[in-house]
């Protein structure tokens, strides 16, 4: 039994004897079985136990066994009471459903504060098939049909080589005492309805389901980190990064027939799922300016693409410049303000616009861009839309929103920063002195 044990811990490099474990117990069956198995192999592990007072007294005496049995083996204890009733009612879950997000939550808790490594849980080959079963049930993708990992981030779950009823069988014969939850005995839950009544007729055609489901699994899992590699050389070779935004070009895309499923998986990682991509599946009729949001993230339709960048509240910007002492800063850009002579002027330096200073009446403001916004941009005869100006230099949309304009004290725009200049107010013959704006970026 030990031996089994630790050889599935080594063969998968699960933890050490060295590492400091956090071993999660419910009193039941498998997580006692766990905990004499650490106990046993000489591992260094304490106890969590979490009381969800959903069972009365089952629920206290629960956690007197458990506290009862680390005394007895001197091992640290951590238990905590849950009002799980009134906690679902408050974020409007299901009981499972906030149990589940209250004791990983503590669990990660305590894992911090109390400087474990590793948080070690007790399923095993049977809840994994329980939990493939469930997913398939459920259309999830290939991430719910890897089952149950042993090894997931600081999660550990170290009895993944066995099943229910072998753990049931060496419990018997060691005769060492648990617990047994009553409410696993009916079929108030999906997850025991699959227990009871699926699975046994799974295991009449096939007596080693668990197995099988367990191998496939597995094969599903080596498929699913294979793919991710092939995703990830496929990003790094086509997406660029600037101004803090991916830049995903359309030619990605190429020759893959649903183009939609690549960018689903592209996506996932950054907190995207099917359902809110849903408006983005026939990606060749997506309008130009759509946009997307994940909790953190937005992914806007361009021309040639998508941008995909951090999701920010973006607040309208307005500044007065009362003199040439002045200056300004708006996101990534500082912007200064000089009197220089006309001989000084140099149109090939970088990030530098040049004007008339006699045409460019002080306060000047520089502002986010309005939809009613117009100018004489330089070179033209007459006035044109700010909005159509950018769709002529191709800004993409998720820029747009940060656009800056200059305006002198008669309200007329004199530039769009950084690059764009007005008709009425450039360095003509007559010019004796000239305002120059400059711009660095950081």
């Amino acid at each position: 039994m030990l031996s089994d044990f630790e050889n599935y811990i080594q063969e998968n490099q699960l933890f050490s004897k060295e590492d400091k474990l956090l071993l999660a117990i419910s009193g039941g069956q498998d997580s006692v079985f766990l905990f004499h198995l650490l106990l046993q192999s000489g591992y260094k592990f304490s106890v969590a136990h979490c009381n969800f007072q959903l069972r009365g007294t089952e629920s206290d005496l629960d956690e007197q066994f458990v506290k009862d049995l680390c005394e007895q083996h001197k091992i640290v204890c951590h238990v905590k009471l849950f009002d799980t009733k009134d906690e679902a009612k408050k974020l409007k879950l299901g009981t499972q459903e906030i149990a589940r997000k209250l004791r990983y939550d503590w669990f990660d808790e305590l894992r911090i504060s109390e400087n474990y490594r590793y948080v070690l849980t007790a399923h095993h080959k049977s809840d994994n098939t329980e939990t493939m079963l469930i997913n398939m049930m459920r259309s999830t993708g290939i991430s719910g049909l890897h089952g149950i990992q042993n090894k997931n981030g600081y999660l550990i779950r170290p009895l993944l080589y066995i099943s229910r009823s072998e753990i049931l069988s060496r419990i018997q014969a060691q005769e060492i005492e648990f617990r047994h939850d009553q409410s696993n005995d009916g079929d108030s839950y999906l997850r025991n309805k699959i227990r009871h009544h699926i699975v046994p007729e799974f295991e009449k055609i096939e007596p080693k389901i668990d197995e099988v489901f367990y191998n496939v699994s597995s094969h599903i899992n080596e498929f699913e980190k294979l793919s991710e590699n092939i995703l990830n050389n496929l990003w790094e070779s086509n997406v660029t990064l600037s101004n803090g935004a991916f830049c995903i070009p359309d030619s990605i895309f190429e020759n893959i027939i649903r183009p939609n499923i690549l960018l689903y998986y592209c996506l996932k990682k950054y907190g995207f799922n099917a359902v809110s991509l849903k408006p983005f599946e026939k990606i060749d009729s997506i309008v130009l300016g759509s946009v997307i949001y994940s909790n953190d993230w937005q992914i806007t339709r361009e021309r040639g693409g998508f941008d995909l960048r951090k999701k920010t509240s973006f607040d309208s910007y307005s500044q007065i410049i009362n003199s040439f002492q002045d200056s300004a800063s708006f996101q990534e850009i500082d912007i200064t303000f000089k009197a220089i002579p006309k001989n000084e002027v140099d149109f090939s330096q970088e990030n530098t616009l040049f004007f008339d200073s006699t045409k460019c009446q002080f306060p000047l403001l520089i502002r986010t861009w309005e939809a009613a916004d117009k100018m004489q941009a330089l070179g033209l005869s007459g006035h044109k839309k700010i909005s159509d100006i950018l769709t002529d230099k191709k800004i993409n949309t998720s820029d747009r929103k940060s656009q800056l304009v200059l305006l002198d004290a008669n309200k007329s725009i004199i530039a769009l920063l950084p690059s764009t200049c007005s008709e009425a107010h450039k360095i003509s013959q007559e010019t004796m002195q000239a305002l120059a704006i400059y711009l660095k970026y950081h």
